[in-house]
């Protein structure tokens, strides 16, 4: 028996699974206050087996499921009080398992606006009025002219280089 990979992430008021297992057809699924178990085979043979204990309870009556793909199931499982603060981890245990990631796409911090798009928050629709406001542009028309910059005296230590040949020459007549 193998662990399907999950992916997760979390809302306010939920928890956004998405377990990745390939021609799992029916598989057995059993949501419960505390838990989710999740049982299913592989045309090919291959049998997977999971369960996870949460950190925290949800409410198996408003939470649902369904499939996506070939090979993905995703779950929406709502959190049974959604005025706890974020859950720290999906499960209650606090050993690492290889099998289960966070995804950071569908992932809320405590702190953020749920409201805000998925790209930290920010309108990235109008790019070039935010420059703008920035004091730059992306029109192509520079607000800095660089041809100044030639006429800017060179400090000393910025001064060219000798090519590799000057310089070795200069040390075998030191010698």
């Amino acid at each position: 028996m193998y662990h399907p990979s999950i992916k997760w992430g979390q809302k306010k008021d939920r928890i956004l699974l998405t377990i990745a297992v390939q021609d799992i057809e029916k598989p057995e699924i059993n949501i419960e206050p505390t838990k989710l178990h999740f049982r299913g085979q592989q045309s090919e043979k291959v049998k997977y087996d999971t369960t996870l204990e949460f950190f925290d309870e949800i409410d198996p009556n408003a939470s649902k499921y369904h499939k996506t793909s070939q090979n993905h199931w995703e779950f929406m499982l709502k959190k049974k009080d959604s005025n706890k603060p974020f859950w720290k981890r999906l499960i209650k245990s606090t050993d690492k398992c290889q099998w289960i990631n966070i995804d950071w796409n569908r992932f809320n911090a405590e702190d953020d606006d749920e409201d805000e798009s998925d790209l930290g928050g920010k309108d990235w629709s109008n790019l070039d009025g935010m420059l703008k406001q920035m004091g730059g542009d992306l029109s192509g028309a520079s607000t800095t002219d660089l041809k100044d910059l030639d006429d800017i005296d060179i400090d000393s230590d910025e001064e060219p280089m000798p090519d590799l040949e000057e310089a070795l020459q200069s040390n075998d007549d030191k010698k």
